[in-house]
């Protein structure tokens, strides 16, 4: 797993290797409570991690929580799933100015 900064946001680059408990511990530091969090499941098949994001997606701190995959044809009520790192910042930008004004 790789983890950059993305305007603002921790970006989580899951690579084949990983797996969904290490996904999970890295994931839910507490470092990252704060922050917007984008993980990318391009480089792998996402169906083995997605059940884990989801319990990220509960947390609601203010922050916004999206999953980067081209498979986006899953039941995903509660999952923020865009299939470009592109459109998950766009994504969060809205979030952003949306929580900016209901906090007026």
């Amino acid at each position: 797993m790789k983890i950059n900064i993305i305007k603002d946001s921790i970006l989580f680059l899951i690579e084949k290797k990983d797996t969904p408990a290490l996904i999970k511990s890295e994931i839910n530091k507490e470092n990252y409570n704060n922050s917007n969090r984008i993980v990318d499941l391009s480089n792998v098949i996402p169906d083995q991690f997605l059940s884990i994001l989801n319990t990220f997606t509960k947390q609601n701190n203010n922050k916004s929580f999206v999953i980067v995959t081209k498979k986006n044809d899953y039941n995903a009520d509660n999952l923020n799933l865009v299939p470009t790192i592109q459109e998950a910042i766009d994504f969060i930008d809205l979030e952003e100015m949306e929580r900016d004004i209901k906090s007026l």
